[in-house]
């Protein structure tokens, strides 16, 4: 049996989510979606994924918190996440990657990048 490559996209911008929701559709990733933390943790809970793309910036439970959350529990520590943030400061940088996160990206993100960088992580 194949592995599936489903991949959640969590963040609040619903026009990003759709853009990269059709981008890794086309290049044969299954991809759910979910607009903030919560949602995120039922359909973690209900399907885990094989990489998870999150946002920093969202209301209630952010980035970060969520990151440390599936880091911290066992049945999800290993899913890679690539945080997608418009935040680019280093510092909000080098506390993702003190988290665990396998990889960080700017908004405006290059989806050509960050694709490859996907199949390095999901081949």
């Amino acid at each position: 049996m194949l592995k599936s490559k489903r991949i959640l996209i969590i963040d609040d911008e619903e026009g990003f989510l759709a853009l990269l929701r059709q981008a890794l559709e086309e290049r044969g990733f299954e991809v759910a979606t979910a607009l903030n933390a919560v949602d995120a943790g039922i359909e973690i809970a209900t399907n885990l994924p094989v990489l998870i793309l999150m946002d920093i910036k969202m209301p209630g439970i952010d980035g970060f918190q969520a990151c440390e959350a599936i880091k911290q529990n066992p049945n999800t520590k290993g899913v890679p996440i690539i945080i997608i943030s418009a935040l680019s400061d280093d510092s909000d940088i080098h506390k993702a990657k003190k988290i665990g996160i396998a990889d960080y990206f700017v908004k405006p993100v290059d989806i050509e990048r960050l694709i490859n960088r996907i199949r390095t992580i999901i081949p």
